[in-house]
């Protein structure tokens, strides 16, 4: 996804410098609001994909405190100590996929303002 989004920035950015008929600027604006709108799409999953993973992560960080708590460190606690930290990095791999799409998808929306000026 971070390759289309950068290959389709680069494409508008290119296409919004050259100059153009009224005909072939409202074609442009609108192949633009349709990227715009698959790009918000493919945000709005990820950020339900980035909620449900911290949801997990805290409650799978709270249950590890809870047993290290109860046991200590040992043999019983160590492979949910080990799927904590998995799922924490996954996590925060999602959280900077998202920051990466909300990111981008604001600059997006900078070249919706200049085609329609």
């Amino acid at each position: 996804m971070e390759k289309k989004i950068k290959a389709y920035e680069k494409f508008i950015e290119k296409a919004s410098q050259e100059k153009q008929t009224p005909t072939e600027l409202a074609k442009l604006a609108d192949l633009h609001q349709e990227m715009v709108e698959n790009f918000q799409f493919e945000r709005l999953i990820h950020l339900i994909i980035t909620l449900f993973f911290v949801f997990i992560s805290l409650i799978i960080l709270g249950i590890t405190a809870w047993l290290l708590g109860l046991n200590g460190f040992s043999l019983m606690t160590l492979p949910m100590v080990l799927v904590a930290f998995i799922i924490t990095i996954l996590t925060c791999f999602y959280v900077r996929h998202y920051y990466f799409l909300e990111n981008h998808i604001q600059k997006l929306y900078e070249y919706t303002k200049k085609l329609r000026n």
